[in-house]
């Protein structure tokens, strides 16, 4: 996963609010990008012609950054 600051900035940035709605909008949104990024990693390993189930396990050890 990502370092607690950078998921911490990233729940604000989704959040464009203070408030408690807003922060909780924001967390979802940070899952939905942990997940999206994840799908497209493993997508593209799948298109390489790696097996589903090597696809999965090689996205899995992805580094903690978004490069």
């Amino acid at each position: 996963g990502l370092n607690e600051e950078v998921f911490d900035a990233l729940v604000l940035i989704g959040a464009s609010g203070w408030d408690p709605d807003a922060l909780r909008q924001g967390w979802r949104r940070v899952q939905e990008l942990e997940l999206a990024m994840h799908a497209g990693r493993r997508s593209r390993l799948v298109r390489l012609g790696y097996a589903d189930e090597r696809a999965e396990e090689l996205a899995s050890l992805h580094t903690r950054n978004f490069m």
